[in-house]
C-alpha cells in the first residue's frame, strides 16, 4: 500500500483564509467559537500559521503609521499575534481592511473544491470539520436560521460542531440532510445520493416542500408500486448510528449497514472491495485518477473483486486483477486497458 497524499493548497487560497480570519475577528461578530475555529485552522497546516503572521504583520504595520500610545483604542492577543490600533491610524488601515471584506465576500461566494486525486480537510468558523474526497464541490452560506450547506457534487464527511440553536443542513441531489452536532458522510453523484450516519442523529427529507402525503410502506398493501416507491421519495428519514440510505433514480431508497471502515477508507487513501463487480471497482477507482481504467471486453466487467486498494493507484489494481484472472494489461499515458487473453475464457470465473 502507498501512503495517502494529499495536494497543497494554494498559497493565495491561504493567504486568502488568513485574511478572512483577521476580518471575522476584528469584525462585529466575533465570538469564542470564532476564536476556536481560528485555532484549529492555524493548528491544521504550518502554512497557515505563516500566511496569518504575515497578514497580521501587514495590518499591524499599517495601524503603527502615525500611532500615539495614548490613542489605542482596539487591542487582541490570540494565539501569540497582537494587534494594536490608534485613530489615526485607522484611515490607513482601512485600505487594508477593504481588501480583506473583499477577500471575504469573495470566500463566502466561492465554492470549497478538491481536484481528481485530491483530499481536502477545512475547518469552518463554527468549528464544524469537513472532510472532502476527490473531485468534490461544496459551498457553504451560515445564516441567523442555519448554517447551510449544499453539496454541488462529489463526497465529504462532516464532523458537525454542536450548536443546538443552529442546525446544519446539508444540501444535495434535491434532499436535505439536517445534523445538530453529529458526524455524517454524503456522496453525490450522476446516479446516487447515498448518506451513511457514523455517530449522532440525521434527519433526511426532501429539499423542497412537495405536495403529497408519505405512506409506510408496511401499510401499501394494494397501492400500485410505483405509488409506493413515489410516497416513498417524500418521506423523512431519521437516521442511527452505522446505517446508510441510497437514493436511486431506478429504485426505492434503500437502507444497509455498512462497515463504516470501508466507507471511511479514502480518508487514509484506500478504497475497499467485498465481492464487488469488477465495473464497479473500475468506477471508483476512476474517481480518484486521470489514468482511467477501461474494458476491452464486456466480458470482464462482470468479474467479482475483494481487496483493499490505494486511491489514484489504477496501475496497481490493474495488474492484481489482471494476474488474479489471467488478463492481458495495456498502459497508455491516460488510459489502462483490462482484455481476455486468447484462452481467457475461463479468466471471468469468480472466485
Amino acid at each position: 500500500m502507498t501512503a495517502r497524499s494529499t495536494k497543497t493548497r494554494h498559497s493565495a487560497a491561504i493567504r486568502a483564509e488568513a485574511a478572512a480570519w483577521i476580518a471575522r475577528l476584528q469584525g462585529p461578530n466575533r465570538t469564542p467559537e470564532v476564536e476556536d475555529g481560528l485555532r484549529r485552522w492555524l493548528a491544521d497546516n504550518a502554512e497557515h500559521a505563516v500566511a496569518f503572521e504575515m497578514l497580521t504583520d501587514t495590518w499591524e504595520k499599517s495601524a503603527r503609521l502615525s500611532r500615539r500610545p495614548a490613542e489605542r483604542i482596539s487591542s487582541w492577543d490570540l494565539a501569540g499575534f497582537r494587534i494594536s490600533f490608534s485613530r489615526a491610524a485607522f484611515a490607513m488601515a482601512a485600505c487594508f481592511a477593504c481588501a480583506i471584506v473583499a477577500t471575504v465576500l469573495y470566500l463566502r461566494s466561492d465554492a470549497i473544491t478538491t481536484d481528481i486525486g485530491e483530499l481536502r480537510t477545512v475547518t469552518l468558523e463554527d468549528g464544524t470539520r469537513v472532510h472532502l474526497n476527490t473531485a468534490t464541490r461544496l459551498r457553504v452560506r451560515y445564516e441567523h436560521t442555519r448554517r447551510a450547506v449544499t453539496l454541488e457534487k462529489g463526497e465529504a464527511i462532516f464532523e458537525v460542531a454542536h450548536r443546538p440553536q443552529w442546525p446544519f443542513i446539508v444540501t444535495a441531489s434535491g434532499r436535505q440532510i439536517r445534523a445538530l452536532g453529529t458526524q455524517f458522510v454524503v456522496r453525490s453523484d450522476a446516479r446516487d445520493l447515498v448518506v451513511t450516519l457514523i455517530q449522532g442523529k440525521v434527519d433526511v427529507s426532501p429539499a423542497h416542500e412537495q405536495q403529497g402525503v408519505a405512506v409506510n410502506p408496511g401499510s401499501a398493501s394494494g397501492i400500485p408500486p410505483a405509488r409506493v416507491a413515489g410516497a416513498l421519495q417524500l418521506k423523512t428519514f431519521t437516521l442511527t448510528p452505522g446505517e446508510r440510505l441510497t437514493f436511486a433514480e431506478a429504485r426505492s431508497p434503500q437502507i444497509d449497514w455498512p462497515s463504516l471502515n470501508g466507507v471511511t477508507a479514502w480518508e487514509r487513501g484506500q478504497v475497499t472491495f467485498d465481492d464487488t463487480s469488477l465495473a464497479d471497482a473500475v468506477d471508483e477507482l476512476n474517481r480518484y485518477s486521470r489514468v482511467r481504467i477501461v474494458f476491452a471486453d464486456t466480458a470482464i466487467a462482470a468479474i467479482r473483486v475483494s481487496g483493499v486498494f490505494s486511491t489514484g493507484d489504477s496501475a496497481s489494481f490493474a495488474q492484481a486483477v489482471a494476474r488474479a484472472y489471467n488478463l492481458k494489461v495495456a498502459e497508455a499515458s491516460d488510459q489502462i486497458t483490462l482484455a481476455l487473453q486468447e484462452s481467457g475464457a475461463q479468466s471471468t470465473r469468480a472466485r
